[in-house]
């Protein structure tokens, strides 16, 4: 059985309890409403493997922990966009979860973009992981063994240390991750790089988007010799090259390089001369432009890059 409830009022209501903590054949439950969710103390739901939660107002810790302790077979959870000011702590102890999403900010009316409460993970059979917001207060365990897809965005740049030692905890968790897709602001590799965490040994694709142009690329290089079985890597924006050390992945490992959104062509010609020059297995290197760009600049630009020397003699270079 499958039940959605959607309801928009700015009266808060009480979610009926009765009717939705005692199912047994509840399968799918999706909640998008600003229902208070007070999860009473019997609360049985052995058959529900989906639960989607967006504008729930969460009472308290004890109600996260009824409701998620008392899905044993629960395998997809979403928490979106959730009141979560009532909440210390937010732990997720599912070993039978296989996908996870969390957006969660902080208050924007107050412009308060920090959040007040910790989170705990411990999803031994967990696949895949999108995290989008702010960072919370700590992550004091994140046991994610399995994973093999982690979206990671955070939103604002990192003002505080407990915010940057938090950042670490969350990593140190999703180590084990095969494709990672990351959106931050420059200054959270640098805090990542100089943290000494376990290295990202399953890490086979890297995705890296930042929030502000014309990055001068700090942390990178270090990051990236924390993958050392790295085989693509994505770049979405601009970045500068050339970096003091050269990290092993991209000599020995990369095969696949894609640059998008590029504006400023010297840092274009720099970043893909330098890729070129080191990578001696790469086997594709392709680079999108951004709009606005007519056909002769860009029949120009592809020139001028497949006329570049390469290290690879299997390299194939695109450029549109």
């Amino acid at each position: 059985m499958d039940l959605v409830f959607n309801h928009h009022s700015n009266i808060i209501p009480m979610l009926p309890a009765a009717l939705l903590f005692t199912s047994n054949t509840l399968v799918r439950l999706k909640l998008e409403t600003p229902f208070v969710m007070a999860v009473p103390v019997r609360v049985c739901l052995p058959s529900l493997k989906t639960l989607e939660l967006e504008s729930i107002v969460f009472e308290d810790d004890d109600s996260v922990k009824r409701l998620f302790s008392s899905c044993p077979i629960l395998e997809d959870l979403s928490i979106t966009h959730c009141d979560l000011r009532n909440i210390t702590c937010i732990n997720i102890p599912n070993p039978s979860l296989k996908s996870l999403i969390l957006l969660v900010y902080g208050d924007q009316e107050s412009r308060s973009f920090s959040l007040t409460f910790a989170i705990v993970f411990d999803l031994p059979n967990l696949v895949y992981f999108k995290y989008e917001g702010h960072v919370a207060k700590s992550y004091s365990m994140v046991n994610m063994p399995s994973l093999v897809r982690a979206d990671i965005e955070i939103s604002r740049g990192l003002v505080y240390t407990r915010e940057r030692d938090a950042l670490v905890e969350l990593f140190q968790g999703i180590c084990n991750v095969k494709s990672l897709h990351l959106s931050v602001y420059p200054e959270a590799l640098p805090v990542l790089s100089h943290k000494h965490f376990v290295a990202f040994q399953n890490l086979h694709k890297l995705n890296i988007f930042w929030w502000i142009q014309n990055w001068k690329g700090t942390g990178l290089a270090k990051f990236l010799e924390f993958s050392p079985n790295l085989q693509t890597l994505v770049l979405a924006n601009e970045v500068s090259f050339p970096m003091e050390k050269v990290p092993s992945c991209l000599v020995y490992q990369l095969k696949k390089f894609k640059l998008t959104g590029f504006k400023d062509h010297t840092s274009l010609f720099g970043m893909v001369a330098y890729i070129l020059k080191n990578a001696t297995v790469l086997e594709k290197l392709t680079v999108c432009s951004c709009r606005g760009l007519g056909d002769k600049e860009k029949f120009k630009i592809t020139k001028q890059l497949l006329s570049m020397p390469r290290n690879s003699n299997k390299c194939q270079v695109m450029a549109f």
